[in-house]
């Protein structure tokens, strides 16, 4: 079992990537903000709800790196983000919210 971190704004978690709620992962649900950080254990995969504000998302994954943390940071996003999305945000992978079980694994 894998610890899992998401970050969203998202009132039902379970919505940002239903597939999650699939899977035998623990998941820990923070908020989409950068004061959330310090709450994140330091052995995670984070998933980043960016489906809504990519500049927060931006913000944090820049801000995740200047402090040192070394993490996998996987976005989720809609078809729109995938153009705005570069590698200076040093994310490890983007899925889209409606990515079957077998794609999160």
């Amino acid at each position: 079992m894998t610890d899992l971190t998401l970050m969203t704004a998202a009132r039902n978690p379970a919505t940002v990537l239903p597939s999650l709620t699939l899977l035998s992962h623990r998941v820990r649900v923070l908020p989409l903000n950068p004061s959330a950080l310090p709450q994140m254990p330091e052995y995670t995969i984070l998933f980043m709800d960016a489906r809504e504000n990519l500049a927060a998302c931006k913000s944090i994954c820049r801000l995740i790196h200047t402090t040192g943390l070394s993490i996998p940071i996987i976005l989720v996003v809609t078809d729109g983000g995938f153009t705005v999305i570069n590698s200076e945000w040093g994310v490890s992978e983007l899925i889209l919210p409606s990515a079957s079980p077998a794609e999160v694994e």
